[in-house]
């Protein structure tokens, strides 16, 4: 490479990034299926259950065809039991927002986990933004199982300074610290710069009422769909009902429904409920970005005419600014 050459590549401007955000069930996925049609996309997911290799039906998880017709990036990154950071997602996904660039494509980020979309965007910010909504379920759904003494001996673990400050006999501050330690991968995740490149971040938002409906009508369908079985196979292989993947909203239902603790009805109440919790706290945790331009979904599919021509418009304008 001549060294003209490199100077350029070196000054030249980050390649934009595009944003399809908000909470779960709103219809996010549709929506960027949709928009891939009109505009030179790759999807780059950020849903933090959606790395682990063999949650599918659980997690909603992108269908062979849809992948087929548009290329989806951080998807089946790990086994269930292994451990994998927020870090660990940043660190996979800023390369390939340069790769999709390069191919003259848009990089479009669809997923409702806020810290994942945070971390990429703003850097490791921990100080501002110190919970993320996925984590916090998890940790709490893991002190009601498990106890308070087997978390705070993970977060001693983890993080010793941090738990050397804590009150190890009060739930809700090793809580909070075990959020900070899990999130960063531990007591020393450096800082990263904010993303220099242009911004298109769009919220799909949806009447409270209609929100839930859709969340009530997925959490049935997952177990029309084949959760139990898929969560059987989970079983089967040994992996660990208390860890991340099998104990978030969904698969824990089905662990208990064929540990024989729930009934089927139970399981898909609890799964509902469970849900619409995790989306009240997803959307907490958008609100508060200001660069996010909500798009009233109303009550209409994602892929309704109007609806994509408009985040379209939204997207261009916001990347031409």
């Amino acid at each position: 490479m001549a060294p003209a050459e490199g100077r350029r590549r070196m000054n030249a401007p980050s390649p934009p990034i595009a944003a399809i955000l908000g909470p779960t069930a709103s219809g996010k996925s549709e929506l960027a299926m949709a928009l891939a049609a009109w505009l030179p996309v790759e999807i780059l997911v950020a849903d933090s259950r959606q790395v682990f290799r063999g949650l599918s039906i659980g997690t909603a998880k992108p269908t062979e065809a849809d992948r087929a017709a548009v290329p989806h990036h951080l998807l089946d990154l790990v086994d269930p039991d292994e451990p994998f950071t927020v870090a660990d997602w940043v660190a996979l996904a800023r390369p390939l927002i340069d790769e999709i660039g390069s191919r003259g494509r848009i990089t479009l980020v669809v997923g409702g986990t806020g810290l994942y979309v945070s971390a990429l965007l703003d850097g490791y910010d921990f100080a501002a933004q110190p919970w993320s909504p996925e984590l916090r379920e998890r940790l709490a759904t893991q002190l009601e199982t498990e106890g308070l003494a087997t978390l705070a001996a993970r977060l001693t673990r983890l993080d010793r300074t941090a738990a050397a400050r804590t009150d190890l006999r009060n739930p809700r501050r090793v809580l909070r610290a075990l959020e900070r330690a899990e999130a960063s991968g531990g007591p020393h995740l450096p800082r990263s710069t904010p993303y220099p490149g242009r911004l298109a971040l769009i919220g799909v938002s949806r009447p409270r009422a209609e929100l839930y409906r859709r969340i009530d009508a997925r959490a049935a369908e997952l177990f029309r769909a084949g959760l139990l079985d898929e969560t059987r196979e989970l079983l089967a292989t040994g992996h660990d009902t208390g860890g991340a993947a099998l104990s978030s909203h969904g698969y824990a239902e089905a662990v208990r429904h064929l540990a024989g603790e729930l009934t089927l009805e139970e399981a898909v109440s609890s799964t509902a409920r469970r849900t619409r919790q995790h989306a009240k706290r997803q959307l907490t945790w958008f609100r508060r970005d200001p660069r996010i331009v909500w798009v009233a979904a109303g009550a209409s599919p994602a892929s309704d005419p109007a609806l994509v021509e408009r985040t379209r418009e939204l997207i261009e304008r916001l990347l031409a600014s």
